[in-house]
Parts: structure tokens; C-alpha cells; sequence
């Protein structure tokens, strides 16, 4: 007889990033992302601490910021804080893209257990372990998983629809059981170059029993886009073209979309983008072969004397390369969604120093990777579940459901049965 199915938060709840979802019965248990924390605040790895080299899991275990779930990860990670180790054979792991917020654990996750996600996803966590460093904790047992393929796990079925978002490979889940549906966004967004992915996604899942969806934006005080990608494009090849010096630009290279577009436009502008050799490694093994970095390409003396043909990538681990670089009159910073990350980042304030103390424009020409809150209230009228959970959001009680639709804010290491919060979205009846 079974014994239902219970859904349990491990992240994500009450703020951005960290998502880590659980669904268990009758000893079959399905992970929806493993992510790492955002460090910030007061949390006690923020910059400049942080986790001992080779003892990572085990320093954030026993400061309770990673998940002390039984028969997941290797034993070697776990020694010392008690937690059982794996592979226990009846759990499996579903990434939805390739950020740390939502795969950064994934490295520690026991060989005999199977981590699924798309082959873009695969494709770019492959790239990173082989420009190095090694993402944290190594290698999992990467699966691929077919958009629109279910995959059978005891007595779920898991199938992963494409989403828009800032990183290739990024994808939505559906988990259907006997007591109910499940899905889950992951992060996502319509103001990119794929709204069509969303719109399907949405459409797909329509009428799921429990929706669990990102909220990041709900505290951005906008509801509306920033920009669309394409003007995105747009200003930045303004920039380069009316430019008379120097650019640098922060722009994160796991946006490969945007890199492309960057490179092409900074040669229709006459410039070289100019990369840190890690990101230029990353994005060779990734498969972008038209990229120059300093061990290559340029040197100082000729950026000097020719500023005008240059765009150069910033290195957020080396603010001091600043320095080196001719930043006088006619220079610019341009900040497309890259490192420091934004006012979360603990190292955001420090950059903004060396902004201000170099004399240098900053101009912020980005868009994020997440839905407005707007398109959230879009997305969640096609969908129309009968239950909604926000996570991955500072804000979570902002997000206003649609008429028949209920909210439930999530606590964080609760169990929930998922039949009983299908039928009643009440939270104090289905908690376990």
C-alpha cells in the first residue's frame, strides 16, 4: 500500500537562489535541483570566508546551509558530520540548468546515483571541469534528459520541458504520481530570445495539481522587463561603436548567447574582446573558437596605444588588473549582468569603489534572466494550478495568485503531503 508522496523544501525558501526540492514515497525519493547558497548578509561563508578546499560539503553541513539528506552524497564528503552517505539506489537528482544556485552541490553527489539534466546543461558543466578549476566536489554521473521524455523512477514520472532563461539548457519539470502533480519552473523568464520555450512550458503543464515556481524578481520594486536581449544588443553595440577609448565589460560567460553576440558586435565596431584566460578556456571547450585572451592576444603596451580597438572582459577575482588598464577620458565599464552580480554580492560595494576612486562611467546595460512580475502573473493565469509555492525569492508573499488558485509559503525542511495540499492548498492540512 503506499504511503502517498511528501514534498519537502531544502533550499530556496525565503531567498534567491539555493533551490533543492525533495518528493518522496515509499522509499523512492526524486532531488528537483541541488543548489548552493548565495552567501550574503550575515551569513557566515561570505566573502572573504569560505569552505575548506576538499572539505566544502562537510564545513556547509555542519553550518547547516546544505542538506542533510540520508544515502546522496559520497562518503568521503560527509566524513565527520554523521550524515549517512550514498548511493542509496532508489534516489535520483534532476538539475533544471547549469548556474550554482541550482547545480552547485551536485559535484558532491554519490557516483551510483544518477543526475539527469539537459545535454546543454551537461554540455557547459563538462566545459567548466575541463578549463578548470573542477567544480566543486568533481564530476556527478551525468544523464541526459530528452525535452518532452519522461523518465519512470519508482512511482514518479519526471519530464523536462525547455524554459527561457539566461543560460542555455534550462528546463521545467513535470512529476506526475498516482496522489498528484507536481511542477516546478525552475528559473525562467519571457523577455529573452526564447519566450516561445516558456510559453510552451506553461501551456504544458496547465492545470498541475502544485506549481512550484521562482519568484526572484517579486522584490525588484519593477514589474516589467529591464530590456529584452535584443536591446541588450543594441545598447551595447551603441557603446562600442560611439565609444572613443577603452571598454570593459562585465558580462558572465555562462550567457553564451550574449557572448556570441558580444564578439560579433565588437567586430562590427573594429574592437577585440579581450577574456581572462579561465573564461577564454571555458568558452573554447565550450565551443566558441573566436575567443582571445591575455595569454594569447594582446598585450598592455599595444591596448595602450590602441584603446579604441579593445573591450576588455573583467576579472572580479583581480580588481587590481583595473589598474593596468588605460582608463582615462574616453573609457567606459559596462555592466551586462556579470560579476560582482549585483547588490546581494557581498563583493558588490567593494566594486563600486573601484569604480568610483578610477573615475570610470558605469553604465548598467543588462537584463535579467528571471520573469518580471508581470510575466509572472502571465505565466501563472496559463498555468492556472490549483496550488502555487513560491521560492527562490526575498519576497515570497508579493506573488499574488490567480482567482482559483491558491497560495502556500513554504517553510524550509517541512514535509508536505502532496495529495492532501493538491486538495485543499492548505498547508496546516498537508504538512506530515
Amino acid at each position: 500500500m503506499s504511503s502517498g508522496v511528501q514534498v519537502s523544501f531544502l533550499g530556496g525558501v525565503g531567498v534567491i537562489g539555493s533551490s533543492k526540492i525533495l518528493m518522496e514515497s515509499d522509499g523512492w525519493r526524486v532531488l528537483l535541483d541541488l543548489g548552493l547558497d548565495i552567501p550574503a548578509g550575515t551569513d557566515l561563508l561570505r566573502v572573504p570566508a569560505a569552505p575548506r578546499a576538499g572539505r566544502e560539503l562537510a564545513d556547509r553541513l555542519r553550518l547547516g546551509v546544505a542538506p542533510k539528506v540520508e544515502g546522496v552524497f559520497r562518503a568521503s564528503s560527509v566524513a565527520g558530520t554523521g550524515l549517512g552517505a550514498g548511493p542509496d539506489p532508489k534516489t535520483v537528482v534532476f538539475i533544471s540548468h547549469a548556474h550554482l544556485d541550482h547545480v552547485g552541490l551536485a559535484g558532491w553527489v554519490d557516483p551510483g546515483i544518477g543526475v539527469y539534466a539537459a545535454e546543454e546543461s551537461i554540455r557547459m558543466m563538462r566545459a567548466l571541469a575541463v578549463a578548470g578549476p573542477v567544480p566543486e566536489g568533481g564530476v556527478p554521473t551525468w544523464h541526459p534528459l530528452q525535452p518532452g521524455g519522461p523518465v519512470s523512477w519508482g512511482p514518479f514520472t519526471i519530464t523536462g520541458y525547455p524554459v527561457d532563461h539566461d543560460v542555455p539548457g534550462a528546463m521545467g519539470f513535470l512529476v506526475r504520481t498516482e496522489a498528484g502533480s507536481l511542477a516546478y519552473t525552475g528559473d525562467f523568464r519571457l523577455h529573452g530570445r526564447h519566450p516561445e520555450q516558456t510559453e510552451s512550458f506553461a501551456r504544458l503543464v496547465h492545470g498541475v495539481d502544485v506549481l512550484v515556481t521562482e519568484g526572484t524578481m517579486l522584490s525588484a520594486g519593477f514589474t516589467s522587463a529591464w530590456r529584452t536581449e535584443n536591446q541588450v544588443d543594441e545598447q551595447i553595440s551603441q557603446e562600442l561603436i560611439g565609444t572613443p577609448g577603452l571598454v570593459v565589460i562585465s558580462m558572465y560567460p555562462r550567457n553564451v548567447e550574449r557572448v556570441r553576440a558580444l564578439i560579433a558586435e565588437a567586430g562590427e565596431a573594429g574592437r577585440i574582446v579581450v577574456w581572462p584566460d579561465a573564461m577564454g578556456r571555458f568558452l573554447r571547450e565550450y565551443g566558441i573558437s573566436e575567443v582571445v585572451t591575455w595569454d594569447q592576444g594582446p598585450d598592455l603596451v599595444e591596448i595602450h596605444a590602441h584603446p579604441d580597438r579593445y573591450v576588455v572582459q573583467f576579472d572580479a577575482t583581480d580588481m587590481a588588473h583595473l589598474l593596468d588598464l588605460p582608463l582615462g577620458p574616453g573609457a567606459v565599464f559596462i555592466h551586462a549582468n556579470g560579476e560582482p552580480l549585483g547588490a546581494f554580492d557581498p563583493r558588490w560595494e567593494l566594486f563600486q569603489a573601484w569604480i568610483e576612486r578610477l573615475r570610470l562611467p558605469l553604465l548598467m546595460i543588462g537584463s535579467p534572466g528571471h520573469a518580471s512580475h508581470h510575466d509572472l502573473d502571465r505565466v501563472l493565469a496559463t498555468i492556472s494550478p490549483r496550488v502555487v509555492i513560491p521560492i527562490h525569492t526575498a519576497d515570497p508573499a508579493r506573488l499574488l495568485p490567480p482567482i482559483g488558485t491558491t497560495r502556500v509559503l513554504p517553510e524550509r525542511g517541512r514535509t508536505y503531503d502532496l495529495a492532501a495540499l493538491g486538495r485543499s492548498g492548505r498547508a496546516d492540512e498537508a504538512v506530515r
